[in-house]
């Protein structure tokens, strides 16, 4: 239990300072920024952009990045989760690029499978009943090879902790890129943003590509790289895979069971703005997860870093929620106008699934960074279905905002079950730990 001696010392002016200056030192700062930057290339591109899009084109838009974001995840098969975990460890220089070398060419195979696979569904109308996006997600896919390395390469950069390096170069070609868009889309408008969205992914993993390019020429040999890799790759994978599909299951769901197409896009920028509120979380959580693997074998150190930065997380949160609630839904009238007012509707409901997300995003890389990846493919395994069966009822009984409704639900399962994975994974870690002889 919080004790108001530990809440007045947590929120202490000198306290609140030091933390900012600890997280800045780690490159949390640039790594923020680079990650917006992204972000609103990638999926928070149409926010600018939406005023030169029908919403009936802003919802095909988010129905492809929806299944776009489940292939990246297929298609990198959990390699850059190995990466992380085994780089992270303290190993010589010359094996962590060993790993790395490695886990780049394990992820050739699977990314050249998606993408056929892929091409095929679209092409035989499985994936949507729209047929502008059946026609056009074959080239919007091209962007998953890019997207696959670019997540490979920024695992790695994670787990030398090279994050303020990485952070530059990336806001660098990613404002680029994004003036790139948006010219695109003012000009050609839904296949203009299809065409630079592809373009843009496949700049923005030169820089990268070419940071690491002497790593991989360097020689060593790490025994058991392979089944190294794949143990926590298979874990990865099958997590990230259900959880992004938990992720999008409302646009899923919308894409199969609503005809309104327009409302599709109103609710396509609602989420749009939920994203963007997220990438404070994933900031703090990408570079978090080495530093728990590092101390893994530290009981005692391990739960103060996780304690301090969890309350911490759960504030940011809370006030990131409040603070949007008000000014977003004012935001979507101002400049989209009063056409666009039900996305702030749906909105308000959505902070709700943020906020919970929020809460236990910091709990899933702790299990990370000790290994246990099985844990968060578990959470995952019973909040998706229980996803489903919700915004199927939702959906179908009150449309849109149902959608909405059924992800706040599952968010906040969602929440309950990591929280009870991660006390139990952490418990079990140390407890085997203390029973190891050294």
């Amino acid at each position: 239990m919080l004790r108001k001696t530990d809440l007045f010392e947590l929120v202490r002016v000198s306290r609140v300072l030091q933390l900012l200056k600890n997280v800045t030192n780690k490159g949390f700062f640039h790594l923020l920024l680079a990650n917006v930057t992204i972000g609103l290339l990638a999926f928070g591109g149409q926010l600018l952009v939406a005023k030169f899009l029908t919403p009936v084109d802003l919802g095909r838009i988010k129905i492809m990045q929806s299944f776009i974001g489940v292939g990246a995840i297929l298609a990198g098969f959990g390699f850059n989760t190995a990466v992380l975990k085994l780089c992270s460890e303290k190993r010589p220089f010359e094996e962590q690029a060993f790993l790395f070398r490695k886990n780049s060419l394990y992820t050739a195979l699977p990314t050249l499978i998606l993408l056929v696979g892929l091409f095929v569904l679209a092409k035989l109308g499985i994936l949507c009943p729209d047929a502008v996006v059946n026609n056009w997600l074959p080239i919007y896919m091209l962007a998953i090879p890019a997207m696959t390395y670019t997540s490979l390469i920024m695992a790695y950069l994670q787990a030398l902790k090279k994050i303020q390096l990485m952070a530059k170069l990336q806001v660098a070609i990613r404002v680029l890129s994004f003036i790139a868009l948006t010219i695109m889309t003012y000009f050609y408008g839904f296949v203009g943003f299809v065409l630079a969205a592809v373009l843009a992914g496949c700049i923005a993993a030169l820089p990268l590509a070419y940071l690491v390019k002497d790593d991989l020429k360097i020689k060593a040999r790490v025994q058991g790289a392979f089944s190294q890799s794949f143990f926590y790759a298979k874990w990865s994978v099958s997590a990230n895979a259900v959880s992004t599909i938990g992720q999008y299951m409302d646009i899923f769901m919308l894409n199969y069971l609503i005809t309104d197409r327009a409302s599709m896009g109103y609710y396509g920028l609602s989420t749009i703005f939920i994203l963007g509120m997220s990438y404070v979380s994933l900031t703090a959580q990408s570079i978090a997860t080495p530093y728990f693997s590092e101390k893994g074998g530290d009981k005692k150190e391990f739960l103060r870093v996780l304690w301090k930065y969890q309350v911490l997380m759960v504030l940011l949160g809370a006030f990131v929620s409040i603070v949007a609630f008000a000014a977003v839904p004012m935001f979507i009238s101002i400049v989209y106008g009063s056409d666009y007012a039900p996305a702030g509707v749906y909105f308000r409901v959505l902070v709700l699934k943020y906020f919970f997300w929020n809460c236990c995003a910091l709990l899933g890389g702790a299990l990370v960074g000790l290994g246990k990846m099985k844990y968060n493919f578990v959470s995952v395994a019973i909040s998706v279905p229980t996803s489903l069966v919700l915004s199927y009822f939702a959906i179908s009984s009150y449309g849109v905002i149902g959608a909405a409704i059924a992800q706040a639900a599952t968010y906040l399962i969602t929440l309950a079950l990591v929280s009870l994975m991660a006390i139990h994974a952490i418990r079990m870690h140390f407890e085997i730990q203390e029973r190891t002889p050294d």
